[in-house]
């Protein structure tokens, strides 16, 4: 199956966001779409969905964008931990 990418614009629609406010995300580093050959943003549903993320933290959560990078930092951090637990927990050659 195709992964599905979305401009801009329609990435913005589908969080319910302006699209300044994406490219703000962007120079700080709190999402990173891919480009196209000619430098369009191409958001994939998971880059959506951490939109949103970031969208209920400061919304529900009232969390500012400093607070934002570092609950993001330490997500990060705790997946890359469980993926090497994972690796020394399971038996040698397999993935």
């Amino acid at each position: 199956m195709e992964e599905r990418l979305y401009t801009i614009k329609i990435a913005a629609a589908l969080c319910g966001m302006h699209e300044q406010s994406l490219r703000m995300y962007e120079r700080r580093g709190l999402i990173a779409p891919r480009r196209s050959a000619g430098n369009i943003r191409r958001f994939s549903d998971a880059d959506v969905e951490q939109i949103r993320f970031i969208k209920r933290l400061i919304d529900d959560l009232g969390v500012n964008l400093a607070g934002v990078e570092v609950i993001l930092h330490m997500r990060r951090q705790m997946v890359d931990l469980q993926e090497q637990l994972a690796a020394l927990r399971s038996p040698a050659g397999e993935p």
